[in-house]
């Protein structure tokens, strides 16, 4: 019976090790896309930086605010240049940008309008 306590608290240490390895190897934006525990959320955003090119690709880290005006910064990439000032509608998980799509002034939440127009 102890020899079986054993053999499975070191399965279970084993796995554990593994786990954290892979977790610490994997970048941020993939280990919070395959985190059930981390809900989807709007995130809304205003193009008033630069991108950096990044190969074919451009990247933005901008400051957006949820539908409740609270702050988080995203970073999302394009095919293409967007145009400036424009406003988008971001679906993120934690760090992991889902897609993103632009949007009219009129469509923003109340509280993010305000924050954005400060």
């Amino acid at each position: 019976m102890i020899k079986i306590m054993k053999t499975l608290i070191g399965i279970i240490l084993f796995l554990t090790i593994i786990i954290a390895g892979i977790f610490t190897i994997i970048p941020k934006e993939d280990r919070d896309h395959i985190n059930p525990f981390i809900p989807k959320e709007q995130v809304y955003v205003q193009i008033n930086k630069a991108p950096v090119s990044n190969g074919p690709r451009y990247e933005y880290t901008l400051t957006g605010y949820n539908k409740d005006g609270e702050e988080r910064e995203v970073t999302f990439s394009s095919g293409k240049v967007l145009k400036e000032q424009a406003y988008l509608k971001i679906t993120a998980k934690g760090s992991f940008v889902e897609e993103w799509e632009e949007v009219q002034g009129i469509e923003l939440p109340e509280k993010v309008k305000h924050r954005l127009s400060e």
